[in-house]
């Protein structure tokens, strides 16, 4: 048990690195899931210049319409418009020539010039040309001009807010749910680097040939081993719990919080079942902390942890499918979803049920590796 103990003490400095970054990023995910997760989508204010040479009833409402979310400024001089444009005091200038109504009552095309140096202004480009597209259907209604640009300029003020959404994980920005996810991505960076020079030192071919010729038995050797990586791994896990309790300890009903446990504990199985098997597969301090790094931050980002699920493709999906974490992030949004856990209690357990299977069958891994490296 002490070497087992020494052995992990070697390993700090890297623990103390990852936990820097796993508090991090709670820190920062905490501080961005305190403010409002639903934004309403704002077109990027714009300066115009425009000159309106028609003053007609629709040159008017186009002017209105432009000033309704842009800075427009009449001061239009076409000896000064490019320079204007190309040292940015202006983004967009337009120009709308005399016999404007006119010509677009007679269905023509020009009597108005646009001009800009900026890709962004496509947008208002289109903006532009549906306003006179709603403006000819209300024409073809019977109406007169007045009254065609008054109802589209109606229609536009009343339009609804459209608002930027993440899918279902907008409803998942809590602190407390953050705290959860990114223990997904803790647990085996750190255990990897921690149990995994344990079981490359006692699993050694020349010390396992000495410890093999002592007095002490295998299945003492065994357990020792085991409880020692038993020991480490429960007091870092406790560790993570207690943060988890006295930083967020708001976000959690006591039902959330039981059953955010649960499912971390199991978590955990699979993690060092993963850990002692890179332990045994990986020589090398080298090696591990490569292995670390692409096992943690690999099933991370392929299983939702740090881009949502819903934003990533099919196909991703069906892959993290058959890693752990996709079951465990399974659990973790229905720990924050609706009123309680109650009425998914059923699906958390089967899911629960599939990461215990996960670490299972990696322990089989694990045995199996063990025997061919004694039969080496």
């Amino acid at each position: 048990m002490k070497t087992v103990l020494k052995i992990a003490k070697k390993a700090l400095p890297s623990v103390i690195i990852y936990c820097c970054i796993f508090c991090g990023l709670m820190i920062a995910f905490t501080f961005l899931a305190g403010r409002d997760q639903e934004k309403n989508f704002q077109a990027t204010q714009m300066d115009i210049l425009l000159e309106d040479g028609d003053d007609s009833v629709l040159s008017r409402a186009v002017r209105e319409y432009l000033a309704a979310e842009n800075e427009v400024s009449t001061e239009y001089d076409k000896a000064l418009v490019s320079e204007l444009l190309f040292t940015g005091m202006a983004d967009y200038a337009v120009y709308i020539a005399d016999g404007f109504e006119e010509s677009f009552l007679a269905g023509a095309e020009g009597g108005i010039e646009r001009q800009s140096i900026r890709a962004n202004v496509v947008f208002l480009d289109q903006k532009l040309e549906m306003f006179f597209r709603y403006v000819r259907a209300e024409l073809a209604l019977g109406k007169t001009m007045e009254e065609a640009c008054d109802a589209v300029l109606l229609n536009c003020k009343n339009q609804a807010e459209t608002v930027v959404m993440s899918g279902k994980s907008a409803l998942l920005m809590v602190p407390g749910y953050y705290f959860f996810s990114y223990l997904s991505y803790i647990l085996p960076a750190v255990l990897i680097m921690v149990l995994g020079p344990i079981m490359y030192a006692f699993y050694k071919k020349d010390v396992k040939m000495r410890t093999d010729c002592g007095y002490v038995s295998v299945r003492r050797q065994n357990l020792t081993i085991v409880g020692g990586i038993a020991v480490v791994a429960m007091i870092f896990w406790g560790l993570l719990m207690v943060l988890g309790f006295a930083v967020y300890s708001r976000d959690f009903t006591v039902t959330t919080y039981l059953c955010g446990m649960l499912n971390s504990f199991l978590f955990l199985l699979v993690s060092i079942a993963i850990s002692v098997l890179i332990g045994i597969l990986v020589r090398g301090s080298d090696a591990l902390n490569g292995a670390s790094n692409l096992i943690g931050m690999g099933m991370a980002f392929v299983c939702g942890v740090f881009v949502p699920a819903e934003l990533l493709p099919d196909y991703v999906n069906r892959i993290a499918e058959f890693l752990p974490v996709s079951w465990y992030m399974k659990n973790v949004k229905l720990l924050f979803e609706g009123d309680g856990m109650t009425e998914y209690l059923r699906t958390f357990f089967g899911n629960c049920g599939v990461i215990l299977i996960f670490a299972v069958a990696i322990f089989c891994i694990f045995l199996v590796a063990v025997k061919k490296r004694k039969a080496a």
